[in-house]
């Protein structure tokens, strides 16, 4: 067992430096680089990727991929698009990864079809990078990452990641992506867009050990556009009226997004999406506490006050609700998205404490900050803690 863990911690630290790396590859300052996004159709070549009784995931990838870069083409004509794969080639994990880093790329999505053994599954889902939110996830995440198994050497590339091995998706649980919240920002919006879009079954916002998300350094999501593996969904997401309409429902969250960006970058708003207002009546939120924890409503004007989010919701969630797992948590809406928290205070070390307690709850949680009652970018949020300290 002692030496599994050790092969795990030698995996975490030689992927933590490949990862961290490309991040010193900065623009030059005065330099003007257009807003980048990479788009990522999923497998290519001799890895066709899920198989249905008539339709390959390749091709479904390739087709809806190309469609949502001519509608940020014709919408948004400043921004550079850029593919990791433009023909049925097998690109490499690592390589679709460094395309966007080498690029400098603000944004990564990578495309995918689902397959599942049941052919009942059914639905679109976004990933972010993470431990994995749920057993599905984790499964997912296996699959796509076993293409690195056609790869020459891929056990050199990838620092002896075994992807059939559940113990080499540790790793993922110590790692967490340096844009996480942005990252989320974005898998929300167009999780909602592409569900408002087709009418397909929301599955929601998940998070798991996806090696091509983990090699990127800017926000990035992986879109399962349906089930392949489902008859109805197979000759819907195969069809050119369903390609279209994924398409555009991937770019309707892309563009929300985008749109947020551009306001803040102008000074009109202070991160990726608009500043959200707690309300006014949250949901059981724990009074001020012996741990540190301080009322928003009485804390100093201009202060940080700084929650853990640990859940997102469609829609609001009824008091005992088992997502929230016994937890008392208060909740803000941003997007039209209920955002769960747990805890507040203006003392960051607190929370960040909060936050590794919770964690064994809910593993994806992370802190975000407002200030006056307006959330803001936390990066920012903890030097303004750092300095009035």
């Amino acid at each position: 067992m002692k030496r599994n863990l050790l092969h795990i911690w030698l995996i975490f630290a030689a992927l933590l430096f490949t990862t961290a790396a490309p991040q010193c590859a900065v623009a030059q300052k005065g330099k003007k680089k257009p807003f980048t996004v990479v788009i990522d159709p999923g497998h290519g070549g001799v890895d066709p990727g899920a198989l249905g009784r008539r339709a390959k995931e390749k091709v479904v990838n390739m087709n809806v991929s190309k469609a949502l870069a001519e509608m940020i083409k014709d919408e948004f004509p400043e921004i550079k698009v850029i593919f990791t794969r433009t023909t049925d080639v097998k690109i490499p994990l690592a390589r679709r990864a460094a395309i966007a880093n080498d690029a400098k790329a603000d944004l990564f999505i990578s495309i995918h079809s689902n397959a599942a053994k049941s052919r009942k599954a059914h639905g679109c889902e976004t990933f972010t990078l993470g431990a994995g939110s749920s057993a599905e996830a984790k499964a997912a995440a296996m699959y796509e990452n076993e293409v690195i198994l056609l790869e020459d050497n891929f056990e050199e590339t990838y620092k002896g990641f075994d992807p059939r091995s559940s113990e080499s998706y540790i790793i993922f649980e110590l790692i967490r992506n340096h844009d996480m919240e942005k990252s989320i920002a974005l898998a929300e919006a167009v999780q909602k867009g592409m569900v408002n879009s087709t009418k397909l079954y929301n599955r929601g916002v998940s998070s798991a050990g996806f090696l091509v998300l983990h090699k990127t350094v800017m926000p990035s999501i992986l879109v399962e556009v349906g089930f392949i593996s489902n008859p109805t969904e197979e000759k819907y997401i195969a069809s050119k009226k369903g390609q279209r309409e994924l398409a555009r429902g991937i770019f309707n969250g892309f563009a929300n997004y985008y749109r947020n960006y551009k306001k803040s970058i102008s000074g009109l708003a202070d991160t990726t999406a608009p500043a959200a207002k707690p309300e006014s009546k949250p949901a059981a939120q724990p009074a001020a506490s012996d741990d540190g924890s301080t009322s928003s409503s009485t804390a100093k004007k201009g202060t940080p006050i700084f929650k853990v989010q640990i859940l997102t919701a469609g829609s609001k969630l009824k008091a005992g609700d088992k997502r929230l797992k016994g937890v008392k948590a208060s909740y803000y809406k941003e997007n039209g998205m209920y955002k769960y928290t747990y805890g507040e205070s203006s003392d960051y070390d607190a929370i960040a404490k909060k936050r590794k307690e919770i964690s064994a709850k809910f593993k994806e949680a992370f802190i975000v900050a407002f200030i006056d009652g307006k959330k803001v970018n936390t990066k920012e949020a903890i030097e303004i803690y750092r300095k009035e300290k």
